[in-house]
């Protein structure tokens, strides 16, 4: 096994964190019956609202509940999303890596096919592990988990929020925690419609309902809670309260001075319009988007994150502790950037789709010593002659990342990229192809690219330098698969798919191709755990909890 560990089983079955980074001593207590105690009182319920990062994004049920955040959601979940749009290749098994981010086949450039050597294909061999008998090597289980504890928290906060006395303005208290919760429900709402076939729609703490319901529902549920964290922002102002709030329940180290340290109300909302675009940009065919839909894009990134101090969601790590995020020897996300034996390899389609000259290419990634090549046998994709470099090459370019304690802004959420690319699009494609492209290019500019497209692109060359600078806008912000998937690449070329053309592969003698067709197989939407079904048999009526290809 490699160095990512499997996921202690307190992580499936209903560890809470309720601390604010306070030790909590977990031998003491049945976790599966936690105690609400600490939602007595205001201070306390700042405390949980706070603990709502570390219940979604940490390492609950790991060690103490003081630790820099931990890999869970963001090494594991992010990973897999990065992995399976081929940002990154990750040939160890933890996690049924191995397999998920395994093409079926590759065709070199002279046509020679070459099979995977390994399993027989990404939806066989993930569907064969969704059972409880496989643990962590479940691929469908951690994002599930992940984002039904987020949401179960929220509920556990909106059914205690009016039983406490607050001091001070108590009517504008009350409204910004249960904007929080809102808006984290939304957002696991979200993740699991833009992932899952089918989901649950839980309201009640610490309980659940067999009426599984499809992903497009649960993308509606996702906005509909977006809707009232906005109702209650809105009459909201800055200030007094308001702050003193924030700056309680979201930690210190993630309230960056750049982006105004924490939201105001107006800014909260423009990440709500940001998430309510990529909902729907992500969760629908390229080619079945509408004249509607794009219209619709527009107006949302038009209210969303416009401005590159806009605030954003994100963590960051805090403790030089060995499960911090960015901790190089650890084997988590750091771990991109070992130049001998990482986690996760930078993949030579990501390289490709870097333009001559662009800054980032050069900030960011360097030539190993040699290339590493279909390494452990897993397939000649799982290949390539270049490493993350730990903080950049200092030439004024955008730095994915640094293993610095708090040097590095991991985004969880919408973003100033995230959001102009996604507008930069639905211009494209409403006859605004050379304002689109110049969106791209102040996305270039912002992140020190030092490389252009300019106007006077057709509608085919714009949509392809888009797909290339969301790749390299966006890398590690988990949204790489999404793209693969609403471009058709994922579907199996011997069932009509397309699969993905004119790509980088290293052979297994370690020559370059460069027009190699890589058909993934991927499935398009997950099934649902069977470790939910298991003790949650759907009722009658529900949606299909099994994805076809």
């Amino acid at each position: 096994m490699k160095r990512i560990n499997n996921i202690s089983l307190l992580l499936f079955f209903g560890v809470f964190a309720l601390g604010s980074c306070k030790k909590t001593t977990l031998e003491t207590q049945n976790l599966n019956q936690p105690s609400y105690s600490v939602l007595e009182n205001e201070n306390g319920m700042y405390a949980y609202a706070k603990g709502f990062y570390k219940i979604g994004f940490g390492d609950q049920g790991v060690g103490s509940l003081d630790d820099g955040l931990g890999y869970g959601m963001l090494l594991i979940v992010q990973g897999m999303h990065e992995g399976m749009g081929d940002n990154i290749f990750v040939p160890w098994g933890n996690n049924n890596f191995k397999f998920l981010d395994n093409p079926l086949w590759v065709k070199l450039d002279n046509g020679t096919k070459v099979n995977n050597p390994i399993g027989q294909g990404q939806i066989y061999e993930g569907k064969l592990r969704n059972a409880r008998a496989y643990g962590a090597t479940n691929q469908f289980l951690p994002e599930w988990t992940y984002m039904y504890f987020l949401n179960n928290s929220a509920n556990v906060l909106l059914s205690k929020v009016d039983g406490i006395t607050f001091s001070g303005d108590a009517a504008t208290k009350k409204k910004i925690l249960q904007a929080w919760a809102y808006w984290w429900k939304g957002y696991a709402y979200s993740r699991i419609g833009s992932m899952y076939i089918a989901g649950v729609i839980a309201e009640t703490p610490n309980s659940t309902n067999g009426t599984f319901v499809d992903r497009t529902a649960m993308i509606t549920e996702a906005n509909k809670n977006f809707d009232k964290a906005v109702t209650l922002l809105t009459g909201l102002t800055s200030g007094g309260d308001y702050d003193e709030v924030l700056k309680q329940i979201i930690p210190g180290y993630m309230q960056p001075a750049k982006y105004g340290g924490i939201p105001t109300p107006a800014g909260w909302v423009k990440n709500i319009n940001t998430m309510k675009a990529r909902n729907l940009l992500v969760n629908k065919k390229a080619s079945d988007m509408t004249a509607a839909d794009w219209a619709q894009i527009l107006t949302l990134t038009n209210a969303g994150l416009t401005g590159p101090t806009d605030y954003p969601f994100l963590v960051k790590t805090f403790t030089d502790n060995s499960k911090s995020i960015f901790d190089k020897d650890y084997g988590s996300a750091g771990s991109y950037a070992a130049t001998d034996d990482p986690t996760y390899y930078p993949s030579e389609r990501l390289i490709q789709d870097y333009k001559v000259g662009d800054k980032r290419k050069a900030n960011n990634f360097d030539l190993r010593t040699s290339a590493v090549i279909n390494i452990r046998g897993r397939g000649i994709t799982f290949g390539t002659r270049y490493y993350l470099v730990d903080g950049g090459n200092a030439n004024g370019a955008y730095t994915y990342f640094d293993f610095a304690i708090g040097a590095t802004d991991y985004f969880i959420a919408g973003t100033y990229e995230e959001n102009m690319l996604m507008k930069a699009e639905a211009l494209m494609n409403t006859s605004q192809i050379d304002a689109g492209v110049a969106i791209i290019d102040a996305i270039r500019t912002y992140q020190g690219a030092g490389i252009s497209s300019g106007a006077g692109l057709t509608l085919v060359q714009a949509k392809e330098e888009l797909r290339k600078e969301r790749r390299c806008a966006l890398f590690l912000r988990g949204l790489a698969w999404y793209d693969l998937r609403r471009l058709g690449m994922n579907l199996s070329v011997d069932e009509g798919g397309t699969g993905r053309s004119g790509c980088v592969v290293l052979d297994a003698n370690g020559a370059v191709n460069t027009n190699c067709q890589i058909n993934y197989a991927y499935l398009t939407y997950w099934d649902v755990p069977q470790n939910e079904l298991d003790f949650n048999a759907p009722a009658s009526g529900s949606a299909p909890i099994k994805s076809p290809k």
